[in-house]
């Protein structure tokens, strides 16, 4: 039963940082600096064993999107690509990954797809992707591939995964503070 307002601060608090986690999850389709990279689809044909995955790119208002890296670290499952793309740490965004490099117009869309190898499906997870804008460096989380041949370029933690260690951490220490006051 809760007693004091102290507890009842503490509960808030815990229930805010849970409703923030929700909040800054990853989605599907996220801004990153002025522009837009929504993941659009994911396919995956048994026959062939080929994952193709969609992303809708939009560059915002000026500057113009240069180009954009999804972080991938399986160079050899990579069959193809809508679009010119190299593989590779980005010196500009530091990301190791598939680096679109076709550039926009301000306000420009396409649809950009590519292709993996591999027998047994992918599965979906946010990948930590970077744009270059002009001088503007930007960062975000897309849904993209994972699975039993895609291992992260490095231990990067996911934004989920802080924030909800945070909440713990925030939630732990409120407890224990109540704790040791009520004895």
């Amino acid at each position: 039963m809760i007693e004091t307002k102290k507890e009842i601060a503490i509960l808030t608090v815990a229930v805010a940082a849970l409703a923030l986690t929700a909040l800054i999850a990853p989605a599907s389709a996220v801004p990153i600096g002025s522009h837009d990279i929504t993941f659009v689809s994911h396919t995956y044909d048994s026959t062939t064993c080929i994952s193709t995955w969609t992303y809708r790119v939009t560059s915002g208002s000026s500057p113009a999107l240069s180009h954009w890296v999804m972080e991938w670290c399986n160079k050899s499952a990579i069959e193809g690509a809508s679009e010119h793309y190299e593989y590779g740490k980005d010196p500009q965004t530091k990301i190791t990954g598939i680096k679109f490099d076709v550039g926009y117009a301000d306000g420009k869309s396409r649809t950009v797809s590519f292709t993996l190898k591999g027998c047994g499906d992918y599965y979906e997870k946010p990948l930590y992707v970077g744009t270059k804008a002009g001088g503007d460096k930007d960062y975000g989380w897309v849904t993209g591939p994972r699975g039993f041949d895609a291992t992260p370029c490095a231990p990067v933690p996911e934004m989920p995964t802080i924030t909800l260690l945070g909440a713990g951490l925030l939630t732990l220490a409120g407890y224990v503070g109540l704790r040791k006051k009520k004895k």
